[in-house]
């Protein structure tokens, strides 16, 4: 399996990092914790998600599930194939995004 590469940067680097601390305190976020595999956060996406913005709507503004499962991934260190499946899921378009 060949692994995605990166550009060597922290993952905290790729993002606002204002929405980095508070994706990594969230509890939704140490919830996904107990996600092991890319089909089971394939699994969350799609039954949480309703839109990719950052941050959540409304008067709460912390970070989307979009984005703190986005940061799981990043977690996973993905492979080529895993990242092709993602950009090419039939299923919903919060799962290609």
């Amino acid at each position: 399996m060949t692994e995605i590469q990166t550009c060597g940067k922290p993952i905290d680097s790729l993002l606002e990092k204002v929405l980095c601390m508070n994706i990594l305190s969230s509890d939704y976020f140490k919830e996904l914790y107990r996600l092991k595999t890319y089909h089971e956060v394939i699994d969350e996406i799609y039954n949480q998600v309703d839109h990719v913005e950052p941050w959540m709507t409304g008067n709460c503004r912390g970070p989307s599930t979009a984005f703190c499962l986005l940061y799981k991934f990043f977690t996973m260190k993905l492979t080529v194939k895993q990242m092709h499946g993602l950009l090419k899921h039939p299923d919903s378009p919060y799962i290609r995004a």
